[in-house]
């Protein structure tokens, strides 16, 4: 962040600038620097050494685009810097503290994630340093004692093991190879992630130097997106893999190779030793066939066990559809039980109706016979048979005329 060109004081227009304004967009030389801090007025002003000052970029970030005035405030809703236009405007009804108020927070975080790099730089450098040593030391002597061992025990068959030994050897140092390559590509990959975290602290410290609040700022969550995107810190590789020499494998080679020149054809004329072959070999075919039963005895075993668990299943669901049906039973008797007693109970309300209809009956019979009016609360029947029964509507007489055969 160092200024191109030497700047005229803005003041005097005499000395060099020395120094500059962030508020007053200025350069000012060592005297007017101290007169501009006199100023009441100016004594908020930020001042910073000029050569630590980015002029290209100072203008842009220090003033509002929109409004083209001075950033005032913070506004805490919209994540941004604001002049004293857009308090009045946009920001209206928004939250807003002091610049001063966000940046110290911001510088914190600064610190906090410096702190931070620099403990995993040193965890880096840790696990590069214990690759380097621990396992490629481990690596070359595992590897080593491997070899050896197989040269030990190709001594006791030098004729035909040779060869051998020259295979063996090469199949573990080629796994070495293959081992170191894939470590050493590990080493470089967290040289890679090591420039990366360093570059970042080197940026972040340096813009801990910026002085002006919005620069700084901007600045640093530019930084902080970066810090964002670093890759975690790579976790120690597994410990390199050496193959495991068996000596009763090359044993076992070189017993095959020893018996492929030896000549031990039974004695064709041994018929004790024919005769225990042929026992064997019926042995064999016995335990085999045994073997055959077994397994189809193991298919069946398993078809019933399926068979079982379908069965099971089956119970499991009647069970369930049983309950349900019995559930729905005790619904439909309780519903029954009501449905009679409402049947009961209507039943003795028709029959109070008779009773009534009876005696209003008879009371009218009687009024008409004594010629008197009968007076009564509820509506009186209107329709009458030759058999005294009253109805209270025509339809009902024709109905019952019709039902009993009366004229």
């Amino acid at each position: 962040m160092a200024q191109v060109s030497a700047q005229k004081c803005s003041l005097c227009d005499e000395q060099n600038g020395a120094y500059y304004c962030y508020e007053c967009q200025q350069a000012l030389c060592t005297v007017c620097r101290n007169k501009h801090g006199k100023i009441p007025a100016l004594s908020r002003h930020t001042v910073a050494d000029i050569n630590t000052v980015d002029l290209s970029t100072v203008n842009k970030k220090s003033h509002c685009l929109e409004h083209e005035k001075e950033f005032l405030f913070y506004c805490v809703k919209c994540d941004t810097f604001i002049c004293s236009k857009c308090v009045t405007s946009t920001h209206y009804t928004h939250p807003f503290s002091e610049i001063t108020e966000i940046v110290v927070k911001e510088r914190q975080k600064a610190k906090e994630n410096i702190e931070e790099l620099k403990l995993k730089i040193d965890a880096i450098s840790t696990l590069q340093e214990k690759v380097k040593t621990t396992h490629f030391e481990q690596l070359h002597s595992k590897s080593k004692q491997c070899i050896e061992h197989i040269e030990f025990v190709s001594k006791d068959l030098q004729s035909c093991i040779e060869s051998k030994k020259s295979i063996k050897a090469t199949e573990v140092e080629d796994n070495e190879k293959n081992e170191q390559e894939n470590l050493k590509a590990f080493v470089d990959n967290t040289d890679s992630v090591h420039k990366q975290y360093t570059q970042i602290l080197s940026e972040l410290e340096n813009v801990l130097l910026e002085k002006h609040d919005v620069t700084f700022y901007s600045s640093y969550r530019s930084i902080d997106s970066d810090i964002q995107t670093l890759v975690n810190i790579p976790e120690e590789p597994e410990e390199a893999q050496v193959p495991i020499f068996k000596d009763k494998f090359l044993y076992q080679e070189v017993q095959d190779y020893m018996e492929s020149k030896i000549d031990n054809r039974l004695c064709q004329n041994c018929s004790v030793q024919k005769m225990k072959i042929e026992d064997l070999q019926s042995e064999i075919t016995k335990c085999k066939e045994l073997q055959r039963d077994l397994e189809k005895k193991d298919d069946e075993l398993g078809k019933l066990s399926n068979d079982m668990l379908s069965l099971e299943l089956d119970k499991l669901n009647m069970q369930s559809k049983y309950t349900n049906l019995k559930n729905s039973t005790y619904q439909k008797d309780a519903e029954n039980k009501k449905l009679a007693d409402k049947i009961k109970t209507l039943n003795k309300d028709l029959e109070k109706k008779n009773d009534e209809i009876k005696k209003l009956s008879r009371a009218i019979h009687s009024a008409r016979e004594g010629g008197q009016s009968v007076s009564t609360n509820a509506q009186l029947p209107m329709f009458s048979c030759v058999c005294r029964r009253v109805y209270a509507t025509r339809e009902d007489l024709v109905n019952h005329k019709t039902r009993s055969g009366c004229m």
